[in-house]
């Protein structure tokens, strides 16, 4: 075997061990490391720029997705526990991505503090806890539909860009940070977003980030 192969093998097997652990994690541990997942994807986005990290993060999402079939199978009324467990996952992950890709704008209210300073909680947790509910209600709609394989991929990329648009149009709209704007780093990759506008630049990089997941 030679050391190309040897380092394949290795990898396979790391990965599949990550995707164990992952999947047999339970309560806060696992939503710490949705919110951690969350958190860290931020950096991929300006001014970071550093879009690598989200073929870690985003396979970390499913895996705890996937996670979610052993209560599926031995709870009772499992199905409601397990939708309720991938909105759980879905919101943490949310919350994390908000809270550090907008904790900047707390910095507003604090410039007449006197006045608004006391709006800064809002900004800074109410806020990001709120947007989060879209990424909740993305997880649990892909989960409805979760299949084996490269499909539930698939799922979950059409599940978060649903939402996603949704994000940008709800209430007026709030279409900042979208996963899509993560390809911006490139001046050659974002050329995509004349044929299918930010969202499908989303579309495209939920297929590719989260692929390793369907090893």
């Amino acid at each position: 075997m030679s050391l190309v192969d040897r380092g394949a093998v290795t990898l396979l097997h790391a990965l599949r061990r990550l995707a164990y652990d992952l999947g047999h994690l339970t309560g806060w541990r696992r939503w710490a490391c949705a919110f951690l997942a969350g958190a860290l994807s931020v950096l991929a986005l300006p001014p970071i720029h550093f879009p690598p990290i989200l073929f870690l993060t985003f396979p970390i999402l499913v895996w705890l997705l996937d996670g979610l079939e052993r209560e599926l199978a031995l709870q009772p009324r499992g199905r409601r526990k397990m939708l309720r467990a991938a909105a759980a996952i879905g919101w943490w992950f949310g919350f994390g991505y908000f809270q550090l890709g907008l904790y900047w704008i707390g910095f507003a209210f604090m410039v007449d503090a006197d006045k608004f300073g006391f709006l800064m909680p809002f900004a800074v947790i109410a806020l990001p806890a709120g947007l989060a509910l879209f990424t909740m209600a993305a997880a649990m709609l892909a989960r409805l539909f979760w299949w084996r394989g490269y499909a539930r991929i698939v799922v979950l990329a059409v599940s978060w860009v649903i939402f996603e648009w949704l994000r940008g149009h709800v209430l007026t709209g709030f279409p900042w940070n979208l996963i899509g704007e993560s390809l911006t780093s490139s001046d050659a990759l974002m050329q995509w977003a004349a044929l299918t506008g930010v969202y499908g630049l989303s579309l495209i990089v939920m297929l590719i980030v989260a692929a390793p997941a369907a090893f």
